[in-house]
């Protein structure tokens, strides 16, 4: 099977544009910001998905549709590029201070992402995690280190080593005669139910992808099923261990548990190797539809995930 990345590079007009040469001389950094890019294409257009935004519907969401993801993914397109950029600036630094540098390039692409929406979050988790992915690629390229899952996976930790404590456990433990700003909803999150959400995942390294989707995604692959099915399959692996917050927000930790129990009955009844997979992936969007239940969290990881393993074909065919 081809690779969109292998694609990408030796026949850029896959993308509908060129990939131009970058400032280290090569197109590696177009290559990267262009699978970024394809990866919310990748996600928004997998069908059907339950819960969630898809080509037949617009799941849980009654303000999102697949145009209007595709709005979003466009306006964030340009700032993918200055993640991979700002990370290739700060690689004279340890990879424990790029945090910081990425995070006012983040907060640019929320906002050209709201003007692109009216206001609607349709990618504001991707824009974190996608922007993560793109920095510690380019601090990784800008030490000359290997460029693949693993090595991004231990970058992001060392960036993010800190962002529960600061950001979680500090804000919810602080003393209650000094005056607080509004809690966020990550944090009321962690104060009720002790999730740590994509703060947690990141400061992981984002284990629950090394170590459960892109193997499954891989296997899958490697299986000889087709990509439709194999993200139909890491979407279920992801859905079955992921403790994903957007669904505790809107069904809470009964919603959640409902969510783990569906995805592992279809993995338990074959996965993508099942027949009846896509007609029960159909009655199960019904059903989370009805609850009002949205696997958001999941999604941003299948974007993600998919985007590690372009970037591990690069590295093992060593294209690039």
């Amino acid at each position: 099977m081809s690779s969109v990345a292998v694609n990408l590079l030796t026949n850029p007009a896959v993308s509908g544009q060129s990939v131009p040469v970058d400032a280290a001389g090569d197109r590696y950094f177009s290559l990267v910001a262009e699978l970024a890019y394809h990866a919310m294409f990748v996600e928004v257009h997998l069908t059907p998905k339950p819960g969630l935004v898809d080509l037949l519907t617009n799941g849980a969401h009654n303000d999102m549709d697949v145009p209007l993801f595709e709005a979003s993914a466009t306006a964030i397109r340009p700032y993918l590029m200055r993640f991979l950029d700002a990370g290739l600036q700060f690689s004279s630094q340890a990879a424990d201070g790029l945090l910081s540098v990425l995070r006012p390039v983040g907060l640019e692409a929320e906002q050209a992402m709201f003007a692109a929406t009216n206001g609607v979050n349709t990618h504001k988790g991707m824009i974190f995690g996608l922007g993560l992915i793109c920095g510690a690629i380019g601090w990784l390229r800008g030490k000359g280190l290997t460029v693949n899952a693993l090595y991004i996976s231990r970058t992001i930790k060392r960036c993010c080593d800190c962002l529960v404590m600061d950001e979680l456990k500090r804000r919810c433990h602080q003393s209650t005669n000094k005056p607080a700003a509004a809690e966020t909803h990550g944090e009321f999150l962690y104060r009720e139910y002790g999730l740590t959400g994509a703060r947690g995942e990141a400061a992981s390294g984002y284990h629950t992808i090394i170590s459960h989707s892109l193997p499954a995604y891989e296997q899958a692959i490697a299986d000889g099923y087709s990509v439709e099915q194999a993200l139909w399959q890491t979407m279920l692996v992801l859905m079955a261990n992921n403790e994903d917050t957007n669904v505790v927000s809107r069904g809470g930790m009964h919603g959640l548990r409902f969510v783990r129990t569906a995805a592992q009955s279809l993995l338990s009844q074959g996965g993508c190797a099942s027949p009846d997979l896509e007609a029960s992936l159909i009655q199960l969007d019904k059903i989370f539809t009805e609850k009002r239940l949205s696997p958001g969290g999941s999604a941003d990881l299948l974007a993600m995930t998919w985007l590690l393993s372009q970037i591990d074909i690069l590295d093992r065919t060593g294209t690039y």
